[in-house]
């Protein structure tokens, strides 16, 4: 682990990057934010495309495979707004040690695959500094875990689910991070079908729970305590609880497998904090579903510590 103390983490999401910089407590071997925090909004410039809608991903997966990514002249727009957004939060943060995490699928160069968003292929040549591009699900799981402000300290064997856009996933068993890419036995949300033929993540995630309200009632929903006001927002629910039911089962499993007994659960990113402060109602739904322990993680910081974690580390 390095000797340097003075970090900075950056969560890269689908509508802003935040920075949080971290000092490292080497006593308690824990990362513990400093005051500087600060988001970034790609919709503040005026070239931002709200509608922007990414190649299916089956097609993306297919050009990379086949070693020619073509991007759209959208995609490349787009894409040029967020390393423009992310230099700058990088030039705020000078003389700090940098993590920065990012979804999708990625090589040693950059974006390959991405789901909610623009490819950015090159993108360790155009963000000044970053040597490396860190899992966001994987921070996600650190932040709660490493930091200060987590709810997963001192905890070996856990399950985190993070719910925003997708679902981050995550597992810890007997102190180690499992890690989805080289462990086949256990599946991401993504992954896991339900009887209806839908995934977990599209019912369980907030993103997916407020599109399928608007898709099947052609409204125009964009926030969970708005979704949660609608009256018939118990056939969301009901959706989701067979969601986490599917999910809570597969990581039983697992852990069983391993022989391995699950000592916490937590619910983090947008859906930790819905839960949390605005839908308790949803949460003990949740916690009807299980005999686990289950905790709700309303700060949002966890990703970006993550990464300053990772980036301690190296």
């Amino acid at each position: 682990m390095t000797d340097d103390l003075f970090f900075a983490g950056i969560d890269c999401g689908a509508t802003k990057v935040m920075v949080q910089s971290a000092t490292l407590d080497k006593r308690s071997n824990r990362m513990i934010p400093d005051d500087l925090q600060k988001e970034y909004f790609y919709n503040d410039h005026e070239m931002w495309n709200d509608a922007f809608i990414p190649k299916p991903v089956s097609e993306q997966k297919i050009e990379y495979s086949d070693g020619n990514i073509r991007l759209t002249d959208f995609e490349i727009d787009q894409g040029n707004i967020i390393v423009e957004t992310i230099n700058r939060a990088i030039s705020d943060v000078n003389g700090h040690r940098i993590g920065i995490c990012f979804p999708g699928i990625k090589n040693n160069d950059g974006i390959v695959v991405m789901a909610n968003g623009p490819r950015i292929p090159d993108f360790k040549k155009r963000v000044k500094g970053i040597d490396t591009i860190y899992n966001d699900s994987d921070c996600c799981v650190l932040g709660e875990w490493r930091s200060t402000i987590g709810k997963l300290q001192n905890t070996e064997n856990f399950v985190y689910i993070g719910g925003g856009t997708g679902i981050a996933d995550g597992i810890v068993i007997k102190g180690e991070m499992i890690d989805f890419n080289l462990d086949h036995n256990v599946k991401r949300s993504w992954e896991l079908t339900m009887h209806t033929g839908e995934t977990v993540e599209s019912c369980l995630s907030p993103a997916g729970m407020i599109g399928m309200y608007n898709r099947s009632t052609n409204s125009n929903i964009s926030t969970m305590i708005e979704l949660s006001r609608q009256k018939d927002f118990i056939n969301v629910i009901d959706k989701a609880k067979d969601a986490f039911n599917v999910l809570i089962n597969s990581r039983v499993q697992f852990f069983e497998e391993n022989n391995v007994e699950i000592e916490k659960i937590v619910i983090g990113q947008r859906l930790g904090l819905f839960l949390k402060k605005y839908d308790h109602k949803l949460g003990e739904i949740f916690r009807g579903c299980t005999t686990l322990p289950i905790e709700f993680s309303e700060d949002r910081r966890t990703a970006a510590l993550g990464a300053a974690w990772s980036k301690a580390c190296l």
